[in-house]
């Protein structure tokens, strides 16, 4: 299996770093690209294993890192704190576009990737992103899984939204990542600038990719009431609502990944059979 560490710069002309892998030989497979959460990276937990799963199933995955994710120079660790601060869904979106566009042009994955299938599997806030990139990009997004989405992005806390008013900011310590992170008044402003543009529960009856939504039943950070609110107000043709019971935000798994549980397992298993349906063939 070949992996390539690649990035391309946004219309920021920042940096989104990702790995592209596949199997030696390939040509024009379809590609599916992986959309982490919310303090999440392209090397946390199950991402490198399932994005090598879905290669030995003949695609070419590119796991990405949001540009603004906070991962630093080290690529590993969570130490770009100015840069996580100052992230927006405007920011997302605006990368997984460019990755997008690399591929449709042939900078990304040339002769590799069939730059006419692409699929889109998102995490958590990831699930989201891939959402909306699906309804801003119809023509170029084939096929969509999402794991955990979130229905909405305005998820902090009125306490919190108290702290951004007063200070301009909000802090938050996170013990597994042993950091302090930072959310500016920028992330709230575009939001409120793109109420409409972001409704992901109005904005989902326009959606046209297949869709796959797979959800813990026992989530206790995403509710698996928002991906069953999604599902029925999805507009694709083709989707499914998969509730894995007893599974929760991470369907089992930790960091750093060691096993794949049996949700886990579940969920990587109808991934491929969605993509296989509606990607490969």
């Amino acid at each position: 299996m070949i992996r390539r560490l690649l990035s391309i710069n946004n219309q920021n002309n920042e940096p989104v770093h990702f790995d592209l892998r596949y199997l030696e030989g390939t040509n024009q497979a379809p590609v599916i690209i992986l959309l982490h959460g919310f303090l999440g990276s392209k090397d946390w937990g199950f991402y490198p294993d399932l994005a090598r799963a879905l290669v030995r199933s003949d695609y070419v995955t590119l796991a990405m890192n949001f540009s603004l994710n906070g991962i630093g120079p080290d690529g590993k660790n969570f130490t770009a704190m100015d840069a996580f601060a100052r992230n927006t869904i405007s920011q997302e979106l605006a990368d997984v576009q460019a990755v997008v566009r690399a591929i449709r042009e042939g900078k990304v994955g040339k002769q590799v990737i069939d730059p006419e299938r692409i699929g889109l599997l998102g995490h958590s806030r990831g699930g989201g992103i891939a959402i909306l990139s699906a309804l801003e990009m119809p023509e170029e997004i084939g096929a969509l899984v999402t794991w955990a989405t979130v229905s909405h992005f305005g998820r902090l806390s009125e306490e919190q939204l108290a702290m951004l008013r007063e200070q301009g900011f909000v802090e938050f310590d996170d013990a597994s990542k042993k950091a302090t992170f930072r959310i500016n008044q920028s992330f709230v402003d575009d939001l409120q600038d793109n109420e409409k543009k972001f409704n992901l529960v109005d904005r989902i009856e326009e959606l046209e990719a297949p869709t796959l939504f797979i959800h813990g039943g026992a989530d206790a950070v995403v509710p698996a009431a928002e991906s069953e609110m999604l599902y029925e107000r999805c507009g694709a043709f083709s989707k499914r609502l998969e509730i894995i019971e007893d599974a929760d935000h991470t369907f089992g798994t930790r960091h750093p990944f060691e096993v794949g549980t049996e949700a886990y397992n579940i969920a990587r298993d109808l991934t491929e059979s969605w993509f296989d349906r509606h990607l490969k063939y």
